[in-house]
């Protein structure tokens, strides 16, 4: 029960932070939120279709190569990040703060939401799971500077769509993100039995 409420409570500081903070304000973040805004403009999709169909390709991946275990808590991830994204996504509310506050504030909440996760050996159904499955394959490189990278090259791939602003605060919402889950995890690794 425990496992659920922290999965559930990580997903909620999650989608709550994408929905009212950086896709109404057009901020790319450099996961499959960011992923979803680059293809939406380039197909005019609903980005909670697009949203969705990348999450559910990404648990499948996590089912192959992270085992069932890790699936089940997954599974259990997925649903509330499609559900939770796409009512805060409907409810249709933008934050009117500052940019630099939004993306600051934005980046604190996703690291602690996906640090939670994590610690509950489960994901975020974002690209941690390639990123885990590249740590579980090569333990040396920090989980963290893989997500880092990661986000970047997504960032790079938004520069078109949104502009060197955007990507220049996408910047800073990944060294945030990032940054706080190496921060959280640095006493006590969550990905070493994954």
């Amino acid at each position: 029960m425990k496992t659920i409420l922290i999965i559930t409570l990580g997903n909620l500081l999650l989608t709550a932070s994408y929905a009212f903070l950086t896709v109404p304000n057009n901020m790319i973040d450099g996961g499959i939120t960011s992923t979803s805004l680059i293809i939406a403009h380039f197909m005019k999709i609903d980005i909670t279709y697009i949203t969705t169909t990348i999450a559910i390709l990404l648990l499948l991946f996590s089912l192959i190569f992270l085992g069932k275990h890790f699936f089940f808590k997954t599974c259990y991830s997925c649903l509330c990040y499609i559900v939770f994204f796409d009512w805060f996504h409907l409810a249709n509310i933008s934050l009117a703060i500052p940019p630099i506050i939004c993306i600051v504030l934005a980046g604190i909440l996703v690291g602690i939401g996906h640090y939670l996760c994590l610690s509950q050996k489960s994901s975020i159904i974002s690209y941690d799971i390639i990123a885990l499955f590249i740590h579980k394959n090569n333990e040396k490189i920090e989980l963290s500077v893989i997500l880092r990278i990661i986000g970047i090259l997504v960032l790079i791939s938004g520069l078109y769509v949104f502009g060197v602003i955007s990507v220049l605060y996408g910047l800073i919402f990944i060294i945030i993100e990032t940054e706080i889950i190496y921060l959280l995890n640095k006493n006590k690794p969550v990905y070493e039995e994954i």
